[in-house]
């Protein structure tokens, strides 16, 4: 790299550290020593301000299933922006197009809700769920992340665990209030969900789900059971497949694990890279949010916002639509990642380091431990992380990892001979040589 781009990298980061809190956009902030200003993406590469180019697995915090360039996203953006930016909630030509077309492939809807953010889309099914079964409480699951909103910030990192149903706060300014309308069980513990469930059945307005909770995918029967009280009790069940949409197949957790929910949520790949989120399902629920019944109907819901449906946003969604359902996309899809994930193992068993490999379909994530992930050594975790960042290889230091479409043979080949040199320079102890 030149002096000159380093020159510029170090100037951007200075500047960004006098006009934003913490020098960052939001919540994840490198060392100082490694601060990295990123200027341009290109397939599933990175490259940052001073010219360094990175092989990324954070895939725009998994938005960017197609990757960073993709010519059917980037020519449907540039064709909608010669004829209008926006037409505020009246409905468009692009929107209504992109809707139908993305009922057809979720299982579960009959009706969908545009919006911008994986939050505001967990926010409003929440609300739904409350309005139509006229019950206050939700139930949510330890460890789970569902937005930042005033609803969803409980127990998803605390580092506490078995406090059942009681939940823990993960940030300041929510009233305390709210804590008494959220309840919180083990992910994959069907029998001390249940007993929470049967507990507060007659308060309980909806059971919301990462059907894969972070990396984690359910264990059989859990999902499963999960369908079947809510519906004995007439509980909504929300799947929040911000996460698994369109990532573990065309028809995200629901066709991958064939269970359907009363409703779903997207964010993150749904809109291509850019400002998407929805909520889809049963048409009873759903017209709630009808402004017809506002002032008639008492359980109507309020449910929009100045930028829903926004038509550049829409057209890049739909662009990107039409590509994962071309037949023969998924299937190469998962074998590259499998072949990462399998060297990966390989490398581990290798150098007999107590590591695990895990991650549902195109997730993935290496943790130092013999057993749970939840278990992991987190500063054996970090140097590794800034260890594969070193080496050209961005992660999200202390996360796991997403995969794209856009990732290569050689990506992942780069990508396993760089582990293979971190790890080595780690060894199985820390500072130890293998």
């Amino acid at each position: 790299m030149s002096n000159a781009n380093s020159d510029r990298q170090a100037s951007l980061l200075a500047t960004a550290g006098k006009v934003f809190p913490g020098g960052v956009l939001g919540r994840h902030r490198l060392p100082d020593d490694r601060a990295i200003v990123f200027a341009r993406g290109q397939g599933a590469h990175l490259f940052d301000a001073a010219g360094r180019e990175y092989i990324d697995f954070t895939c725009g915090g998994g938005t960017l299933l197609l990757g960073y360039d993709n010519k059917e996203v980037t020519e449907a953006i540039r064709g909608q922006l010669e004829k209008g930016t926006h037409f505020l909630t009246i409905v468009n030509d692009v929107a209504i197009e992109y809707a139908a077309d993305l009922l057809e492939v979720i299982p579960c809807g009959e009706r969908v809700r545009l919006a911008c953010t994986g939050s505001e889309a967990t926010f409003h099914a929440l609300r739904l769920a409350r309005a139509y079964t006229c019950r206050d409480k939700i139930l949510k699951f330890e460890g789970a992340f569902h937005g930042s909103h005033d609803y969803a910030m409980w127990s998803y990192n605390t580092g506490v665990t078995g406090n059942y149903p009681k939940p823990l706060a993960n940030t300041a300014g929510m009233p305390a209030s709210i804590a008494d309308e959220v309840l919180v069980a083990p992910f994959n513990n069907y029998h001390a969900t249940e007993h929470i469930i049967r507990q507060y059945q007659d308060e309980l307005a909806a059971v919301i789900v990462e059907p894969v909770q972070r990396m984690c995918g359910p264990v059989p029967g859990f999902l499963e059971s999960l369908r079947a009280i809510t519906e004995e009790l007439g509980i909504v069940l929300i799947f929040d497949e911000a996460v698994t949409g369109f990532r573990l197949a065309l028809g995200g957790a629901q066709e991958r694990y064939g269970v359907l929910p009363d409703l779903a949520v997207y964010g993150k790949a749904v809109g291509a890279g850019l400002p998407l989120s929805a909520v889809a399902g049963r048409e009873d629920i759903m017209q709630l949010c009808d402004p017809r019944a506002w002032g008639e109907n008492p359980r109507a819901v309020y449910l929009s916002g100045t930028l829903y449906g926004n038509p550049v946003t829409v057209a890049a969604a739909h662009a990107f639509l039409k590509v994962v359902r071309k037949s023969g996309v998924y299937p190469p899809f998962f074998e590259k990642v499998d072949s990462l994930k399998q060297g990966l193992r390989e490398i581990i068993e290798r150098r007999g380091i107590a590591a695990r490999v895990f991650g549902e379909g195109p997730l993935w994530h290496l943790v130092f431990t013999d057993a749970s992930p939840t278990g992991t050594d987190k500063e054996r975790l970090l140097m590794f992380h800034y260890g594969l960042i070193d080496e050209g290889i961005f992660v999200r230091p202390g996360g796991g990892h997403f995969f794209s479409m856009a990732h290569t043979d050689a990506d992942v080949t780069l990508t396993l001979e760089a582990v293979d040199r971190v790890l080595a320079r780690m060894g199985n102890k820390r500072g130890g040589e293998v």
